[in-house]
């Protein structure tokens, strides 16, 4: 999965606001499913060592350096099993989880940049939707997806519009909910 080109701006931000906690787990999984680059983890990476001042980790501060010659992914990948004693290996319930809060950052950083254009929002939602794999747990407020809830007869299109955004919302809620605490 390559989301580097519809998420790569700011990704590192969108997590810090989206109000989840996140650390070098959640790093190495961004890093893998192309959400975020180079620079990000070396941002990261300073900001760790501004926080912890006496960590000696190597790796880490290797990151901090950014030199143009890392292997990115093999110091992440150092860093996870040296602090955490696993990597996160993909489909396992660990990834999941941190992907969860790459996806949830991302919708939470569209809820507010097309807060005022709700049909721009539901193809923005649409995307993610495609990009993180179908996840069916999104599928009640994919605009074109059927569901026994959409097939309800409503008086007009607005009024269809409104229930996905309100489902959208409901995700959104209990999303934030879970991965603040699992």
């Amino acid at each position: 999965m390559d989301l580097a080109e519809n998420y790569i701006n700011q990704s590192l931000r969108r997590l810090k606001q989206s109000n989840l906690s996140y650390d070098w787990k959640t790093m190495y999984v961004g890093y893998k499913l192309h959400i975020i680059k180079e620079a990000e983890v070396t941002q990261y990476a300073v900001e760790f060592l501004s926080t912890h001042p006496n960590c000696e980790n190597a790796s880490i501060v290797e990151l901090a350096w950014g030199e143009f010659d890392i292997d990115y992914e093999r110091v992440l990948k150092c860093i996870v099993q040296e602090l955490y004693g696993e990597e996160p290996i993909e489909s396992s319930s660990l990834w999941e989880y941190e992907k969860r809060k790459w996806r949830f950052s991302i919708l939470h950083d569209l809820d507010a940049e097309y807060k005022h254009s709700p049909q721009m929002l539901l193809h923005r939602i649409a995307e993610v939707y495609a990009d993180f794999g179908y996840p069916e747990e999104m599928k009640r407020f994919i605009y074109y997806m059927l569901s026994k809830e959409n097939t309800e007869l409503l008086s007009s299109k607005e009024d269809h519009i409104v229930r996905l955004i309100r489902f959208f919302y409901e995700f959104l809620r209990k999303e934030q909910k879970d991965l603040d605490h699992i």
